[in-house]
């Protein structure tokens, strides 16, 4: 394996002494980036892809002598999906560690959470593993990188109207209800449709008997899905033994490659929702450098989507980086360069302006055929 010495992870069990301590082993003229993410609890799996999909980028310009003679430095803590957790990580990131800049927190709640203390620092928070329309109103020191939700959402109405479905559900986090019921509404109302069914799960639950009956009682012909993977993964289980076979397609939060592993068979035939390519599509410059590169230095590990995202969003950030124009780039300069940012970075482009931060809308429809695989 590819060394990682230059790079410091703050690992879940660490306390923040003991992480400063640390920390201090890496050149004290690194480029500190923070990251805070779940890196343990329900969602640690994407935690920890967001954040070796940046490693893998990082040790590339480490090994070619960083930038400008500085290496870059991720600094990970572990906030476990807890929001308060992400906001006093954030405030450690920036008033302990100095960070340059914010990247790749996960999910809803921490994105925002993060995103808020970013900003009132005035310090760049790029590439949030969340399309909640929050992160998408204009912020002068917030990057996203992903389509949103409203653009996955947008092109799955698009394509299952364009293809004749008329009978279609929308399955929810009932804490995201009041956001994301009135979009499918909304997209669905274009064509003249209405929701068939609403179904509201709990997102740290797997208890869906009675969402599982309503499900078969209305029997759309697709149920969209915006939720986690515990009760999506439970609600196709408990809807399946009741004989209903509505295909489910799902918005990029979850963890597909897990879902699709946890179902087994009962993965044939969903959709999935992504906001960057299949890692495994050779014909994409842009996936066959991350291949390259995620495998150098994380051997045993598997292409995925998520890490695949981290990759992108980190080769984002060092052009930035290496737009501020000098050695010792400062917060604001990063914020003026990102403005800059746009470019081709493989056959995947990331467009940013002064009056627009929201890098992509790229969203591809995979489907998992009976070998478990996703194929465009």
């Amino acid at each position: 394996m590819r060394g990682l010495g230059g790079l410091f992870i703050g690992l879940a069990a660490l306390c923040w002494p003991a992480a400063y301590a640390l920390a201090q082993t890496a050149p004290k003229d690194a480029i500190v980036i923070g990251q805070s993410a779940a890196l343990s609890g329900a969602q640690a799996d994407f935690g920890k892809d967001i954040r070796d999909g940046a490693l893998a980028y990082f040790e590339v310009i480490n090994q070619q002598g960083g930038l400008s003679g500085r290496r870059i430095r991720l600094v990970s803590l572990d906030d476990g999906g807890n929001e308060a957790k992400a906001k006093e990580n954030t405030l450690y990131l920036i008033n302990q560690e100095k960070a340059l800049a914010l990247f790749g927190y996960i999910a809803r709640p921490s994105s925002i959470a993060g995103a808020k203390v970013a900003s009132e620092a005035k310090v760049a928070f790029l590439a949030p593993f969340s399309g909640t329309p929050a992160l998408y109103k204009f912020d002068p020191y917030v990057f996203t990188i992903r389509a949103s939700y409203d653009d996955e959402l947008a092109g799955m109405v698009q394509q299952l109207v364009a293809t004749g479905h008329r009978r279609i559900g929308f399955a929810y986090l009932n804490d995201a209800r009041q956001v994301n019921v009135p979009l499918v509404e909304k997209l669905l109302a274009q064509h003249g449709l209405k929701p068939t069914v609403l179904i509201g799960l709990d997102r740290t639950s797997g208890e869906v008997t009675t969402q599982a009956k309503e499900l078969a009682n209305s029997n759309p012909e697709v149920l969209l899905a915006l939720a986690n993977n515990l009760p999506l993964t439970a609600l196709t289980r408990e809807a399946r033994k009741l004989g209903n076979v509505t295909p489910f397609w799902i918005v990029s939060f979850v963890d597909s490659k897990q879902m699709v592993k946890d179902l087994g068979p009962m993965a044939q035939g969903q959709v999935f929702a992504q906001v960057v390519p299949l890692p495994t599509r050779r014909n994409l410059r842009i996936v066959k450098e991350y291949q390259r590169d995620y495998r150098a230095s994380f051997p045993s590990a598997q292409f995925s989507f998520t890490s695949l995202e981290g990759y992108i969003a980190a080769r984002t950030l060092v052009e930035g980086l290496r737009r501020t124009g000098g050695a010792m780039p400062t917060r604001e300069r990063l914020v003026r360069a990102l403005e800059s940012v746009k470019m081709d970075i493989g056959d995947f482009w990331i467009d940013f302006t002064d009056r627009n931060h929201n890098g992509s809308r790229f969203v591809d429809l995979t489907i998992v055929n009976k070998d478990g695989q996703f194929l465009d």
